[in-house]
């Protein structure tokens, strides 16, 4: 009856063209194309409790972040991260994570916020322009 798809869409450029075929405005074009590139990203050895507080600020943002079972409780030291979000949330957390660090009140610390911070700008780069 509605002849539904399942889309691909892995760039920008890419969002752009599909929604602009749906007829509407260029700003609805801006608005909309941070939204449909979802990107899922694994970070490695995150410490605990700089998880826990990724995981919130993802969550808090509509994204979604898997960690060890044992992170909430800081039972182990470390956690592997798998971060889901649009790109929308990508731009958003880091810009939280960023603020995390400089709530901090040692250096190693505001140095753990910022490295993930950091390292998504880099790898979510091109995306992110």
């Amino acid at each position: 009856m509605y002849q539904a798809e399942l889309l691909s869409i892995d760039s920008v450029s890419a969002a752009e063209r599909e929604i602009s075929k749906i007829d509407v405005c260029a700003e609805c074009v801006r608005i909309m194309r941070d939204k449909a590139v979802l990107r899922v990203v694994k970070l490695h050895g995150v410490r605990s409790a700089v998880a826990n507080i990724l995981k919130q600020e993802m969550l808090s943002l509509g994204g979604d972040a898997t960690v060890s079972q044992f992170t909430v409780n800081c039972a182990r030291p470390k956690t592997d991260v798998l971060l889901m979000g649009t790109l929308k949330h990508y731009k958003h957390v880091i810009v939280k994570m960023r603020q995390q660090g400089a709530a901090r009140p040692s250096a190693d610390k505001r140095d753990e916020y910022k490295a993930v911070a950091d390292e998504l700008t880099l790898l979510l780069k091109k995306d992110l322009a």
